[in-house]
């Protein structure tokens, strides 16, 4: 099925008369805002090549799984350094005794794996800085939607429907 609705212009010329798979199979490049060389930078630092590589990045949902549980931690009842046994493989050994609501507002850097080169990369393609700004991107967003739609979309195409 085509891209055709009021999001038009969050997708390339090139690729509004395309189906969400077709989309989501593309470099990130083609996501409304970005330029090619933030598209480029953005793709070196979380090593993705398409836009459901992007969804599906590993930092992506490490920053929005820590973002969303941030919202329920009850920081009145935590007294002194916090161990969070299950984020200590995905975060710098320095932020495993953090409270969730001070790691989201790290520098995305603390994530494991993500190199000092990677965090410059992302500032510079779309001026991500912290884990919560990584979590919230309207580029990321806008990836995991497509991506999500591209996994239910009809594999059949509009073409064989109408036969």
């Amino acid at each position: 099925m085509p891209f055709k609705n009021d999001l038009i212009a969050l997708i390339d010329d090139s690729y509004r008369s395309r189906s969400f798979r077709e989309i989501a199979a593309a470099s990130p490049a083609v996501l409304g805002g970005l330029t090619s060389i933030s598209a480029s930078k953005l793709m070196e630092a979380l090593d993705v090549r398409t836009v459901e590589e992007l969804a599906t990045s590993k930092y992506v949902l490490w920053a929005q799984s820590i973002t969303h549980l941030s919202r329920w931690e009850k920081v009145e009842t935590i007294a002194g350094p916090v161990f969070n046994p299950s984020l200590a493989t995905i975060l710098d050994s320095r932020w495993e005794k953090k409270r969730l609501r001070d790691i989201v507002k790290a520098p995305h850097s603390v994530l494991a794996g993500l190199t000092p080169k990677s965090a410059k990369l992302l500032d510079e393609a779309l001026g991500i800085r912290t884990i919560e700004a990584l979590a919230a991107s309207r580029v990321i967003l806008l990836a995991q939607a497509i991506a999500q739609l591209a996994k239910h979309e009809d594999a059949t195409g509009p073409a064989k429907r109408a036969a």
